[in-house]
């Protein structure tokens, strides 16, 4: 550690990402990690409001780092689960399409092809009515590497593998001011009690989710140098009992490009709970609004009765919601992770990971290990 920081590494956010980081660096000779986070536990944010699908990596453009980190991180993911013992479940997904789709669909196949991700498989509509007796579709692309997990178990095996290396934590405190000075950052943290704490760090890595921009920001207090987010809201509601066991494989519609969302898709938990979501309402403001508005019901049962059969209306409960942090705006929702080491802006040292939405839970152990690389390396 450097004589004159407390930390030799201060990771802000103990989301799935930051966590990822964190575990990463308990293989580093750079062992004094400080890990701060708002909330009381880790992984109360977007990484525990989400489909917890473990991605495959078909929709993203070539060469993209969505792309990469998916197609790589999966594998990874996989690899780890079975190391830990962390319950998955490698069911595959079905991307449906509908009358005047398919070409679109084959466009998504040949993306898959590009992108290295090779268990791919066109179904026609009789093959498909086979394997999913209760879905509705033209064709179908089989996306035999799609798989859910336990999203919490993923986070509390990253956190014990980091508390483990003696990594400290602060939770319920939050990151209000950033310096840099004389080669190090100067964090200034609010405390739980409502106190002001003053902590120094040669490295940083902004992990901060939700307020990523905001956090990259303090650097120099100009949001036009970093990418600034948008918050988009996706809400989900679960199926009644009677379709617990319906599905074997995650469904999902074709992509609505126009909103940046892969669509109100078919989802199941450890339980076999079914669950349609999320829908995608891009927010005027950043207020952390996670209640779900009941007036969606019709507007979930319209879509997903587009390709169930059977269901009604008094099916559909709401659930739960969560935020993405989106880079990109209504009108042009795509944009890839920003995924960068400041140092060409004048802040060596200082990583940020900004708009690390969907594909992040799949992605988060292939970004932790780059990141801690590059610290090991010194870039």
């Amino acid at each position: 550690m450097s004589q004159s920081s407390d930390y030799e590494i201060i990771i802000i956010g103990a989301g799935a990402v930051g966590l990822a980081v964190a575990r990463a660096l308990v293989n580093s000779e750079k062992s004094s990690v400080l890990v701060v986070e708002k909330e009381e536990t880790f992984g109360r944010g977007i990484s525990s409001r989400n489909s917890e699908v473990i991605h495959s990596g078909i929709y993203y453009p070539p060469h993209s780092l969505k792309a990469k980190y998916c197609t790589s991180g999966k594998e990874k993911l996989y690899a780890y689960c079975n190391e830990k013992n962390i319950w998955y479940n490698q069911c595959g997904k079905l991307v449906l399409a509908q009358k005047n789709q398919i070409n679109e669909l084959e466009r998504l196949y040949e993306n898959g092809l590009t992108n290295g991700v090779l268990d791919l498989n066109m179904m026609e509509k009789d093959e498909l009515s086979k394997l999913e007796p209760n879905i509705m579709g033209e064709s179908a692309l089989f996306v035999g590497c799609t798989g859910i997990l336990s999203a919490h178990d993923l986070m509390a095996s990253f956190y014990n593998e980091s508390n483990q290396m003696d990594h400290d934590y602060l939770f319920k405190t939050e990151l209000k001011e950033c310096d840099h000075s004389n080669g190090r950052y100067i964090l200034h943290l609010l405390n739980p009690q409502g106190e002001m704490e003053t902590v120094t760090s040669d490295w940083v890595v902004n992990a901060g989710g939700l307020q990523s921009d905001i956090i990259a920001s303090m650097l120099n207090h100009n949001q036009n140098d970093f990418p600034k987010i948008t918050y988009s809201k996706g809400c989900y509601f679960s199926l009644s009992s009677k379709w617990r066991n319906a599905f074997s494989h995650l469904i999902y519609p074709m992509p609505d490009n126009t909103q940046g969302s892969l669509g109100i898709h078919i989802s199941f938990d450890q339980n076999m709970t079914t669950k349609l979501g999320p829908n995608a309402e891009w927010m005027e403001t950043r207020v952390e609004d996670y209640t779900v508005n009941n007036d969606l019901n019709m507007t979930f049962f319209e879509e997903a009765n587009a390709y169930i059969k059977g269901l009604e209306l008094s099916d559909l409960t709401p659930d739960f919601s969560g935020i993405r942090p989106k880079i990109g705006t209504p009108e042009n929702p795509y944009a890839d992770f920003y995924i960068h080491h400041e140092k060409d802006k004048g802040y060596p040292r200082w990583i940020n990971l900004i708009g690390i939405e969907s594909p992040g839970l799949t992605a988060s152990i292939a970004i932790g290990e780059d990141v801690a690389r590059w610290i090991g390396n010194g870039l």
